[in-house]
């Protein structure tokens, strides 16, 4: 029987069926009262069931006892007759209702109790008394008494950690046996500095060699022994062995004295090695893991030592004869013997050994043969761990690929370092354009002096490298890119090559539009999405780079150009087609130029020349590649290289041929091309500046030789649209005009009024008034008055300022009086005049 059962109520013993509340006495199942009086049963259960288990021991040693009367017959539990059985509990502490609570459970034991600290502070207390003891008191002692000292002391530790083991206490088992180990160590040391038992025989290289064996060998045999009692590991001894490791390994690699330092720390790694491999049949994970942290730590010192011994002695001689490049050697050869051993680290291993055996390559390679032995050895391993990288999957082959990161890395630095010296050699060249000869050689004198068949080698290798590396498994995601990186890669050899290898100009041309081509017809083909790009990147190199010499850049421009339309012309991202019609236009306008100015006709010939080219291109554009991607980008280009055509330095005469050859051909193309019609207004703006320009250099002093002619055409051009289109406002079609005719010649005629300047104006207003009143257009009419009358009242002047001022008083009186006088009809006559000039269109 079981106080606590969760298929009955505490209360009246009804069953219950997972219910929140009971159906026959309708107890509240999930108050707190309830919660705690379902601790209390549960408590009673377990007081009951020890009690029980005493009672059976107790009938166990007396089997002839008879059984105790009960002191109460068992009642049963009241049944409601409608109540159901409910069914077995399938587990879990009651309630088992749908309040979902939980019994509650014992706290874990937290690993950092109060005891715990205390026994910690109580043993490093201990160990710290003892340093003290040892250090201050322990001269004035005699031999019998520091012996019998530190026995004792270490014999009541040893046996402390002995009982609290069995007790079991692991807590305070782990605090006396780090006592206890570290008072052994002291022991062992005191004993040697005091020649006791013959210690004072063995060097300290040799203690500490001795006692890291002596304490590996006591932890590992305290952690087996205490692993029952406490049934767990301890890892006081475990830290204790690793300690023992790490000064038995410092005092081996101490020992040859002689040696230097990279093969000392060779003899350290082996013994700390051997040592963990001593470990291992214990079957102590704590000790294992402490062991294998400690024997890394040695191995990166070694690998590190070995590493910098190697490049200290780089020569061929140094590491075979004087033995230098051993410890790299024997370091590759520890990292295979660690990766078979411990497999977790297999992959870290194999790449360290295959750093090793990169590094004994490059070094020598780089000492014997600078910087070609660099380049060679990089390329080759670059290369070859490369195709290897992609051979398997599993532990090895993972090791090999991390292994291979540094070098890939180191052939494509190489590449990018190239591509400095590029930049460093075009800087002199469009800093001075056309300099040099058509067979001149690219120098710069921070491109090294290599062998020239070096140069395809690497870049072989850079291909290889490109095509192979995205085939890795751990880099399945870019596979599908291979293609591009290759065009990159084609890209970046060809540019690098072009310099590197020191062509002439016209090589380096050739090279280069070669390359761009087979980069367009892998783009033709899908064969690399960066192929056209690339394509791009190799056509803009060598513009740049043919800039040296004038009639190789004439050739390279143009053929770029061809191939930049080719790219554009073909399928691709709409803004890389555009991009690449824009500067098609452009390099094959420079070419023109250059062509031009190559045959030294005359120095106003290349703006012109690169004019009606820009104006072809705006007909090409218009006519044939109407609705195509490019057709924008390509009027654009255009128009800017003419407009700076436009605009280069010449003479006026040589402006106003240019803006005049511009006026006509926008003309053209506005009749020509459906939908640019608007090129119209800016072949008039060309006309004008072509007609201001004649009339500067023709040397016209009036004003009216400027600005009559251009207000004629804006007056013909506004009849024109005035008639076409009646519901504009006259002041918007012929103001323009009217301004441009009118207005310049007002402020010299008004400032001398008799001369014929003034008469002509006033003809000239005439004839607009009566032409406003005639069709009835306000602008030509108000236009007329305001000058007819200014013209008139400025010829006035002179005689009203000769005659005497009686009479100007007595006119101006008069004309005031009758006025007055038919002031209502003035008002009434203004109103109508008003109303006539507004009626104007």
């Amino acid at each position: 029987m079981r106080f606590a059962d969760p298929q009955v109520c505490p209360d009246c013993r009804g069953v219950i069926a997972g219910q929140s509340q009971c159906p026959h006495c309708h107890l509240d199942l999930t108050s707190r009262d309830v919660r705690e009086l379902w601790q209390t049963l549960l408590q009673a259960d377990e007081l009951l069931s020890r009690a029980v288990s005493h009672r059976d021991d107790h009938q166990a040693a007396k089997p002839d006892a008879q059984p105790a009367e009960p002191l109460a017959a068992p009642v049963a539990p009241p049944q409601s007759p409608q109540a159901p059985q409910a069914p077995q509990a399938s587990g879990g502490p009651y309630p088992s209702h749908p309040a979902q609570q939980r019994a509650a459970v014992p706290p874990k034991e937290r690993s950092w109790s109060v005891g715990t600290i205390l026994l910690v502070l109580g043993a490093f207390g201990l160990i710290v008394a003892g340093l003290i003891f040892v250090t201050r008191s322990w001269q004035d002692i005699g031999l019998a008494g520091r012996t019998l000292i530190l026995l004792g002391v270490t014999a009541v530790m040893g046996a402390l950690g002995t009982w609290v083991t069995r007790r079991p206490l692991r807590a305070s088992a782990e605090a006396v046996w780090s006592v206890f180990l570290a008072l052994l160590t002291l022991d062992f040391f005191a004993a040697r500095h005091e020649g006791l038992a013959g210690l004072d025989a063995l060097n300290i290289q040799w203690s500490w060699v001795v006692w890291g064996v002596v304490l590996l060998a006591l932890g590992v045999g305290i952690a087996l022994w205490a692993r029952k009692p406490v049934s767990a590991e301890l890892v006081s001894p475990a830290v204790a062995g690793g300690f023992g490791i790490t000064i038995a390994g410092i005092g081996a690699g101490a020992v040859f004295e002689d040696w230097d330092f990279a093969r000392r720390t060779i003899v350290a790694l082996v013994v700390a090695g051997l040592l963990a491999l001593a470990t291992r049949p214990a079957g102590l994970k704590t000790m294992t893991l402490i062991a294998r942290i400690v024997f890394a730590g040695f191995f990166a010192a070694a690998f590190v030592a070995a590493f910098v011994e190697l490049v200290d002695h780089s020569s061929l001689r140094e590491m075979l004869q004087d033995g230098h490049g051993y410890p790299m050697l024997l370091m590759a050869i520890a990292s295979l013997v660690v990766g078979w051993l411990v497999e977790p680290v297999r992959v870290a291993a194999v790449a360290l050994a295959v750093f090793a055996g990169c590094a004994l390559i490059v070094t020598p390679a780089a000492d014997a043969w600078e910087p070609e032995g660099v380049w060679l050895a990089a390329a080759f391993l670059a290369a070859l761990l490369a195709v290897v990288g992609t051979r398997g999957n599993n532990r090895w082959m993972r090791g090999v690929r991390i292994g291979a990161v540094p070098v890939v890395g180191g052939l494509v630095l190489l590449h990018v370092g190239l591509l400095a010296d590029v930049f460093e050699t075009l800087d002199p060249i469009l800093n001075r354009p056309w300099k040099a000869d058509w067979d001149s050689t690219l120098d710069v004198a921070g491109v090294e002096n290599v062998a020239v068949w070096t140069v395809p080698v690497v870049i072989t290798a850079l291909l290889v490298v490109a095509w192979t590396v995205p085939r890795w498994p751990e880099l399945g995601g870019i596979r599908k890119h291979a293609g591009s990186l290759v065009a990159g890669a084609v890209a970046l050899g060809a540019i690098d090559a072009v310099v590197a290898m020191r062509l002439p100009v016209w090589g380096a041309a050739l090279v280069l539009l070669v390359a761009a081509v087979g980069l367009l017809l892998a783009h033709r083909q899908d064969l690399a999405d960066a192929a056209g790009p690339a394509s791009a990147v190799v056509v803009a190199a060598a513009a740049a780079l043919s800039a040296a010499s004038h009639g190789v850049s004439s050739i390279t421009w143009i053929v770029g150009a061809v191939i930049l339309v080719a790219l554009a012309l073909v399928k691709g991202p709409n803004l890389l087609r555009q991009a690449y019609a824009a500067v098609a236009v452009l390099l094959a306008l420079a070419g023109l130029g250059s062509l031009v100015e190559l045959l030294d006709i005359d120095d106003a010939a290349t703006p012109l020349a690169v004019l009606v080219g820009a104006l072809v291109m705006l007909a090409a554009a218009g006519l044939r590649l109407r609705d195509h991607i490019t057709r924008v980008a390509l009027e654009g280009s255009a128009a800017l290289v003419g407009f700076v055509a436009l605009l280069d330095h010449a003479s006026s005469s040589e402006l106003a041929v240019r803006w005049t050859v511009a006026g006509a051909g926008l003309f053209a193309l506005a009749a020509g091309v459906k939908d640019r019609r608007w090129y119209v207004w800016p072949g008039a703006v060309a006309l004008v500046v072509a007609y201001i320009l004649l009339i500067v250099d023709s040397g016209f002093s009036f004003v009216e030789a400027y600005t009559l002619p251009l207000g004629a055409v804006g007056l013909a051009a506004g009849t024109y649209v005035a008639h076409r289109k009646p519901d504009l406002s006259t002041w918007m079609v012929l103001g323009p005009g009217l301004a441009l005719a009118l207005l310049p010649s007002i402020p010299q005629a008004l400032a001398d009024p008799t001369e014929l300047r003034a008469l002509l104006l006033g003809l000239g207003a005439v004839v607009v008034l009566l032409a406003g009143i005639r069709l009835g257009w306000q602008a030509p009419f108000v236009s007329g008055v305001v000058i007819v009358t200014l013209v008139v009242l400025f010829n006035i002047g002179p005689y009203a300022n000769a005659a005497p001022r009686v009479v100007v008083i007595a006119v101006v009186s008069a004309i005031l009086l009758g006025v007055g006088i038919t002031w209502e009809d003035r008002v009434r006559d203004g109103r109508k005049l008003v109303g006539y000039v507004r009626s104007m269109r």
